[in-house]
């Protein structure tokens, strides 16, 4: 994959110069929160530990039964990889559960995971993780990350925000078209404008979406 000058500049950022294109101080539906970035090796071991079980929970089953399968050294290689940056995602208020995973050493209850690419021509930041726990959701956490994953892309210069979908996952494809995603040229599958469907890409079962940043 051939990069560009933003993209290597973006690449070099440390996770404080990313984190200054956030406020890391936010409220949901009274809820207090926090935002943290860092990359794959600040992350303490509970974090790694956490960011990992949370994935599990959320996505075993959809890999295994998919065309990927059930690989977890393959998946951490990729979440951890070094040019990974992580957005997480803590909870502050004193009504954090007891039944969340870890409560006594992190209160994480979401994370996004992005990497700043090069996809046909264009500097992409891509989504390559965004999970939110089971019991953390319906406070708007999926879409407060995302959006703080496009803050940071536009900030640092990349023209649009990219992301794989598993055709599975109904409510992630659904949520992300209600944050204007959508299909983007690279993805297998898209009808092109004369009609014509590369008949070995019917079966693919995921999407690539895109969304162009500001």
């Amino acid at each position: 994959m051939t990069s560009s000058a933003v993209v290597n500049r973006a690449n070099k950022a440390t996770a404080t110069q990313l984190e200054e294109c956030l406020s890391t101080s936010r409220e949901l539906n009274g809820v207090r929160l926090h935002l943290a970035v860092k990359t794959s090796s600040e992350l303490s071991g509970v974090e790694r530990e956490q960011v990992w079980s949370i994935f599990e929970s959320n996505m075993r089953l959809l890999y295994a039964t998919s065309s990927f399968g059930w690989d977890p050294h393959s998946k951490k290689e990729e979440m951890f990889h070094p040019q990974a940056r992580l957005i997480l995602c803590e909870r502050c208020d004193d009504a954090f559960s007891s039944s969340e995973p870890f409560p006594s050493e992190s209160r994480m209850v979401a994370y996004t995971i992005l990497r700043f690419e090069r996809e046909a021509k264009q500097d992409v930041v891509y989504c390559y993780e965004l999970q939110v726990t089971e019991q953390s959701r319906g406070l708007g956490l999926g879409k407060l990350l995302t959006s703080a994953l496009s803050d940071i892309g536009s900030q640092w210069g990349m023209k649009k925000a990219m992301l794989t979908v598993f055709k599975a996952n109904s409510a992630a494809l659904a949520f992300y078209k209600s944050l204007g995603f959508d299909l983007d040229i690279s993805s297998p599958g898209l009808v092109e404008e004369d009609g014509w469907q590369d008949e070995d890409e019917l079966d693919c079962d995921y999407v690539i979406l895109s969304k162009s940043i500001p």
